[in-house]
């Protein structure tokens, strides 16, 4: 579940070309306990994956604080200003700083661009997110699975 949220980083509720998103109440930290592990390093599980997406993107958005990156007036990416709880972000190697430009190859410059590519999780067999940390592109890689004698993928 930790590396799905990764996927949204460049989503946010402040897009390019529209008004500010409605504010929204953070949300509760959830004790360390209650943070599903992933299967393996580089894989989810599917149901965790799931019970994000189920919980909606504007949930989402309240754990991420990010703004648009432009270069010479183009959009780049959305570069990561805040995640929170920490504790929930900590697996995940994104750090504040570091421009989030495409998520399983797809765009995400505008808010139904992001909202498609939060939503395609639902099937996708992997999550990649691609972003630049000091300028240099890097890649997060998660094969999403079935959790072994649990919950299969709806």
């Amino acid at each position: 579940m930790l590396a799905l949220l990764a996927a949204g980083v460049g989503c946010s509720g402040r897009p390019v070309l529209e008004g500010p998103a409605p504010e929204f109440a953070p949300p509760p930290s959830a004790p360390a306990a209650a943070v599903a592990k992933p299967a393996s390093r580089g894989t989810l599980y599917r149901d965790d994956v799931l019970a994000v997406i189920d919980r909606g993107f504007p949930r989402f958005l309240q754990m991420v604080d990010v703004e648009a990156k432009l270069w010479d007036g183009k959009f780049v990416g959305w570069r990561i200003l805040a995640l929170r709880p920490v504790d929930f972000w900590e697996s995940v190697d994104l750090r504040v700083g570091d421009v989030v430009t495409r998520v399983n190859e797809l765009p995400i410059e505008r808010d139904t661009e992001a909202f498609a590519a939060f939503q395609s999780l639902k099937a996708a067999p992997r999550l990649v997110v691609s972003f630049e940390r000091e300028g240099q592109p890097r890649t997060l890689d998660f094969q999403i699975v079935n959790r072994p004698g649990g919950v299969a993928a709806r």
